[in-house]
């Protein structure tokens, strides 16, 4: 453990002495020149170069597109939700339909025809017709509400 510890501590140091500086020096036409290397011919000024944290701007930049991709995600989830609840909506609308539409038929036909499990038809009887008129006015209350 030890050892490891001294070989991060080693690296870490070892690192520093690599890292140099920058010179600025003017040559004689009057330029500016900028290196990493001292120059040898000229006399040249250190100059210290400090990377830092970034800027303000910077972080509210950041914070802003965060924001703003936040908000289109929010935006995508809302118009999802609108086109399942449009869907819902209009099938809630068609199964409701044709409750009104069974109920119409139960309450202006006096002979309605049923079809049997084995393939064929027989004539409801009224009390069976009458008991289906209930069945189907408490269906149309219940999911058709106040359409």
């Amino acid at each position: 453990m030890r050892t490891a510890i001294f070989s991060i501590f080693l690296l870490s140091i070892s690192s520093l002495s690599f890292a140099s500086g920058v010179y600025k020096w003017t040559d004689e036409n009057g330029v500016i020149h900028y290196s990493d290397k001292k120059p040898d011919f000229k006399s040249s000024t250190e100059i210290n170069v400090q990377t830092g944290s970034q800027t303000k701007e910077a972080l509210d930049l950041q914070e802003q597109t965060q924001q703003l991709n936040e908000q289109q995600e929010l935006e995508k989830i809302r118009a999802q939700q609108a086109q399942e609840n449009s869907t819902a909506e209009a099938k809630q609308k068609e199964i409701c339909d044709a409750l009104k539409s069974n109920l119409q038929t139960l309450m202006n036909t006096a002979r309605i025809r049923q079809k049997q499990e084995d393939g064929t038809e027989r004539y409801m009887t009224p009390e069976e017709i009458l008991q289906q008129r209930k069945e189907t006015q408490a269906r149309v209350d219940s999911e058709c509400g106040g359409q």
